[in-house]
């Protein structure tokens, strides 16, 4: 099989999968990614729905006997990758009709300069810009970017990004994280998007911070270097960020986490973002221990081996979890 075919079935079965029952927000994630991989995987993921929903349409239009003998859409069950049979092969020859079709339609998103990056657990991707900016996407991340001529618009849809914007005072550099859009005309700050928190940390430069629907009339945040601004609801603080602190906050992008006197459940949840395994820390004597030092952020197994050695922790592997105690506390 060649890699473009392969390529091509690949993007019909995810949209089967996708229309069928049972897509989880893992899946959605896994697709994310393997669309972000390559622009053939979107060319063909646009040419599958084409496909699709043209046979739809035959079925409706054509007389009751032509339509029986028309190919049925397959559920996911019924798709085969490695034998097509000849239901798959006719919807493949209608997939390739729709050619043109996905291609106009791709072309026209590519000519708005749209583009979806992702990143999984414990990934970090550096991603260039058209407009010379760079973003730098820290673990389990979602963005859509839209850069042309006329506008540079980010969407962060979960997780936590750097951006280093360059400086271009007819196009402002607007990101849209959560409830709230963060304004720049060239700097460089970290997004991060936990729910409905979002917060915004300035290394350089200056950003403007407001509700996108405020419910109060207050005016928007205007941070510069070495301050923090954090908002949730209808609530935005905004704090200093001395440089041992951003130096702190953005050791993500060299892999590591940095703690500073931190109770040993917010360090854990830490990790957690970087990692399938998760820790589990029980108990107040666990709960309330307070780590300091620099760790490598997806090297779980090491962390907990210096609990147990530098606390005396006790670990307890818990299927796809590491519950942490205090001596004498476990269950």
């Amino acid at each position: 099989m060649t890699d473009h075919r392969d390529i091509e079935q690949r993007a019909l079965q995810w949209r089967l999968r996708a229309e069928g029952p049972g897509w989880s927000a893992d899946d959605q994630v896994a697709l994310d990614l393997w669309l972000a991989e390559a622009t053939a995987h979107r060319v063909a993921w646009l040419r599958a729905g084409a496909g699709l929903q043209r046979l739809d349409h035959l079925q409706q239009l054509q007389p009751a006997t032509l339509a029986q003998q028309l190919p049925r859409r397959p559920h996911q069950a019924e798709w085969q990758p490695e034998g097509l049979g000849w239901k798959g092969w006719a919807l493949a020859a209608t997939v390739i009709l729709s050619v043109a079709v996905g291609l106009l339609g791709w072309q026209q998103w590519q000519a708005r300069g749209v583009q979806m990056y992702a990143t999984a657990v414990g990934g970090k991707e550096i991603v260039p810009l058209r407009d010379g900016s760079r973003l730098e996407l820290n673990t389990d991340t979602q963005l859509r970017a839209e850069v042309d001529d006329q506008k540079r618009v980010v969407w962060l849809q979960k997780g936590e990004a750097f951006f280093d914007i360059a400086h271009d005072e007819s196009r402002p550099f607007t990101v849209f994280a959560g409830d709230r859009r963060i304004t720049v005309l060239g700097t460089r700050f970290s997004v991060r998007q936990d729910g409905r928190r979002v917060e915004v940390m300035v290394e350089e430069g200056r950003v403007k911070v407001e509700a996108l629907q405020p419910k109060v009339d207050a005016p928007p945040t205007i941070a510069t270097r070495g301050k923090r601004v954090i908002a949730e609801a209808n609530n935005t603080l905004m704090a200093d960020a001395a440089p041992p602190v951003l130096q702190r906050e953005l050791a993500w992008r060299r892999g590591l986490l940095i703690f500073d006197n931190t109770p040993l459940v917010d360090a854990a949840r830490e990790f957690n973002r970087y990692n399938t395994q998760q820790l589990q820390v029980e108990g107040p004597g666990a709960s309330t221990t307070r780590i300091s030092g620099s760790f490598e952020a997806t090297n779980l197994d090491a962390f907990a081996r210096l609990l147990q050695r530098a606390y005396g922790l006790q670990l307890e592997p818990q299927g796809a979890a590491i519950r942490v105690t205090a001596a004498g506390e476990a269950a």
